[in-house]
């Protein structure tokens, strides 16, 4: 497999990128051989805001190109776009399988239930 970063994605989603020709190209190339990991993810929601992009198309096209099929990344898209959870908060929200320890209560309008540290007698 061959490891993409964050300027490949960028390169194919945004409507106009210098480098838009040379990454289709290269996605041609070698479709079905191209992986990511999250880091790729968290740091593609960062810059969706500035791109003007979607955060959920981004997800699912980037998982479509690198035959990934996790559904923890899609709900943090979900997250941020219709919800407006900030990115990090986001991705502890789809990997926290239900229940969270946190003293944030951005946790509570997504229905997660939260272990509150502020609550807890030390």
């Amino acid at each position: 497999m061959i490891y993409a970063d964050t300027d490949f994605f960028l390169a194919l989603l945004k409507p106009k990128d210098w480098l838009k020709d040379k990454a289709k190209a290269i996605l041609n190339k070698y479709k079905g051989q191209i992986t990511t990991s999250e880091v790729t993810f968290i740091e593609l929601m960062l810059l969706a805001k500035r791109y003007d992009l979607d955060p959920v198309k981004i997800t699912t096209s980037v998982m479509a190109i690198c035959g990934i099929d996790d559904e923890r990344l899609l709900k943090a898209a979900i997250y941020i776009r219709d919800y407006g959870v900030g990115v990090f908060d986001a991705f502890h929200a789809a990997h926290c399988d239900g229940t969270i320890i946190s003293s944030d209560s951005v946790f509570d309008k997504l229905g997660i239930k939260r272990i509150k540290l502020e609550d807890l007698e030390g």
